[in-house]
C-alpha cells in the first residue's frame, strides 16, 4: 500500500438533510425562476381533447392524421405557443393530446374548445392528469387484417415478388458462410 491512509483527506458525502434544506431554501427565495412563477407541474400544459375525429377514416385515408393534427395545430397556436401535438389514431374516443409551451395558453384552449364542435361532434377539453394513458396497441388480428388490405392496396404482383426474396435471401457471405477465413 502506497502511503497511509487519512480519513481527514477522505471525501465526505452530502448529508440528505443538506439536500433538503438546499431544496427548501431554493423554493423559498425571492429569485425568479425561468419557469415563471406559476408551480402548477409540466403535464398541466398538455391538454387533451376528445371526440377530434372517428378512428375508422384513418384505415381508408392514413394521410388524415397529418391533416387532422395540421388543424388541431393552427387551431391551438391561436391561444399561445405549441410544442406538440399527438394524434392517438387507435383510440375509440378520438383522442388528440397538445402540448403548450406556457400554462396560460393551455387553460385558455380548455375554455376555448371545451363543448365547441369539430368535424359534427361535440369537443371534450381537459388538462392531462398525468397518469392516463391513451395510446392503444394494436393487437396481432388487426396487425394481419391491416397488412393484408396493404398487400391488397399495392397489387398482388409485388406481394409474390417479396415472399420469394423473404424466402430466398441472397447470400452475401455473413450470416454462417464459410468465406474463407479461420
Amino acid at each position: 500500500m502506497k502511503g497511509e491512509f487519512n480519513p481527514k483527506l477522505k471525501p465526505k458525502k452530502k448529508n440528505n438533510k443538506k439536500k433538503k434544506r438546499n431544496k427548501q431554501e431554493n423554493l423559498l427565495d425571492w429569485r425568479d425562476r425561468a419557469g415563471g412563477t406559476d408551480l402548477r407541474p409540466k403535464h398541466a400544459k398538455i391538454v387533451i381533447m376528445k371526440h377530434c375525429f372517428n378512428p375508422q377514416e384513418f384505415l381508408e385515408d392514413a394521410t388524415q392524421i397529418i391533416e387532422i393534427r395540421d388543424d388541431i395545430r393552427s387551431e391551438c397556436e391561436k391561444h399561445g405557443p405549441v410544442k406538440k401535438v399527438l394524434v392517438f389514431d387507435r383510440h375509440p374516443d378520438g383522442v388528440v393530446s397538445i402540448k403548450f409551451g406556457t400554462h396560460e395558453a393551455a387553460d385558455e384552449a380548455v375554455t376555448k374548445f371545451n363543448g365547441r364542435f369539430f368535424g359534427g361532434q361535440k369537443l371534450e377539453a381537459f388538462i392531462w392528469d398525468g397518469t392516463t394513458d391513451y395510446a392503444i396497441e394494436e393487437t396481432a388480428k388487426e396487425r394481419e387484417q391491416r397488412l393484408a388490405s396493404w398487400h391488397k392496396f399495392i397489387g398482388d404482383d409485388d406481394d409474390r415478388q417479396n415472399s420469394a426474396t423473404v424466402a430466398n435471401p441472397p447470400s452475401n457471405g455473413i450470416n454462417g458462410a464459410n468465406n474463407g477465413t479461420n
